[in-house]
């Protein structure tokens, strides 16, 4: 077994390297592509189909994403962070590039199939450099800040799209230029890892992990690792969080249409400055109050703004819900990524964080599937209320398993032999 060089920083306190900016703009370019998906149901409701028929669109292409992340994680293990993000940015140009040229809904899911299993690929190899990258104690904040890449991304994504589609969805022009920016900027995010200097980045070294550099494709014995070290409660709470990020990321177009705002940016520009701004004072916070704590404040801070969401009526009154929401996600994801991957050993820290994703994907599946018949059939108001309980009733269930450690009689860390 080779020992990895002098020059890897595994167990120095330095967390902002070159690399690591490197990734945050990569990362940045990415999410300014898939957050221009989030008019994806403009193009739908452009070919003649309803709420329902995107909620379905959406579900059903999540179930490849579901097949698929236990062995996106092996692919991390085994072949490094690099790979597996270039051929899942291709994949992402190449999907959009297409769809804009077929009308056939078959087709249409077939694509979105594809596209969101790469999306997937990429977004692992994201929060998994940035845990080796990150000093053990500084995992959480490594993951906080690279997502502030996706922060800015989201809101220049949601700000373009607005712009692609002032003029109007009369003719197919729009969306040939939403697709192709789409599709430009995954390959832009694509150039910039091709550019990272590999012999210093954490995840791209076989020999930081060793076991999964030279296992056996998944398998009985890595499935036996999982059950030994099962995550528990925590992939209750990425379930129920993502089926909530459905809301924004597809159905919010639609309630601004419902209700006849004239565009949806001026959530995402209070949504994303919210998360950057407590992203960048409080990025410490799980290390000095605890993982479990923050986990479960942003969770709370989270629902409320889906609550406050059902009474807004008027344009501006998007703020709050911004307001809320983008401090509820800027506390939840760091924290609930780094507690799951964390109960598997370190070799195997993209088969855990997989795992955590997966739970958000089945969430994402149940939140297309079933927010969108509701909101078809009782209205977004009762939609977004039990969207929003369904939160809170995630959190208390995690709240109950952690009580211990949320109440200071425990450490906060679930798997302590994972860092040996």
């Amino acid at each position: 077994m080779t020992p990895p060089p002098p020059s890897l920083p595994a167990t120095e306190e330095r967390l902002y390297t070159r690399q690591f900016f490197q990734v945050f703009g990569a990362v940045m370019l990415f999410m300014t592509g898939v957050a221009l998906q989030f008019h994806f149901g403009e193009y739908v409701e452009f070919l003649g189909h309803d709420v329902q028929t995107l909620g379905w669109v959406l579900g059903i292409s999540v179930f490849g994403t579901l097949a698929s992340r236990l062995h996106i994680g092996r692919w991390i293990d085994r072949f490094g962070c690099r790979p597996t993000w270039l051929v899942g940015a291709v994949i992402v140009a190449v999907t959009a590039g297409l769809v804009q040229f077929t009308g056939r809904l078959w087709l249409i899911v077939l694509l979105r199939t594809i596209s969101v299993m790469a999306t997937a690929a990429v977004m692992t190899t994201v929060a998994v450099f940035a845990a080796l990258i990150a000093p053990p104690q500084r995992r959480a904040e490594s993951l906080g800040t690279i997502g502030l890449g996706g922060f800015t991304g989201m809101i220049i994504g949601a700000t373009l799209g607005d712009f692609i589609f002032g003029g109007g969805t009369d003719s197919a022009f729009p969306f040939r230029v939403f697709f192709t920016a789409s599709a430009a900027c995954a390959l832009a995010a694509g150039l910039v890892m091709v550019s990272l200097d590999v012999s210093k980045t954490l995840g791209e070294r076989r020999p930081l992990m060793p076991q999964a550099a030279e296992s056996a494709p998944l398998g009985p014995s890595q499935l036996r690792m999982i059950r030994l070290h099962w995550p528990g409660m925590i992939l209750l709470v990425g379930l129920v969080f993502h089926m909530a990020f459905c809301l924004q990321s597809s159905f919010l177009e639609r309630l601004a249409d419902a209700r006849r705002f004239q565009n949806i940016k001026l959530f995402f520009l209070v949504y994303g400055p919210t998360a950057i701004t407590l992203r960048l004072l409080c990025r410490r916070l799980p290390e000095q109050l605890g993982r479990s704590r923050t986990l479960v404040g942003g969770l709370v801070l989270f629902a409320a703004g889906i609550f406050s969401l059902a009474g807004v009526h008027a344009e501006w009154q998007l703020v709050l819900p911004g307001l809320l929401m983008g401090a509820g996600h800027c506390f939840i994801f760091p924290s609930m990524v780094d507690l799951a991957a964390e109960r598997l050993p370190g070799e195997y820290r993209g088969t855990g964080t997989a795992l955590i994703l997966g739970a958000g994907d089945l969430g994402l599946l149940l939140g297309f599937i079933i927010f969108g018949s509701v909101i078809d059939h009782y209205g977004f108001d009762l939609a977004l209320q039990a969207l929003a309980s369904s939160v809170l009733v995630g959190a208390a269930l995690y709240a109950l398993s952690r009580w211990r450690v949320l109440l200071g009689l425990a450490p906060d860390m679930e798997a302590v032999q994972s860092r040996a």
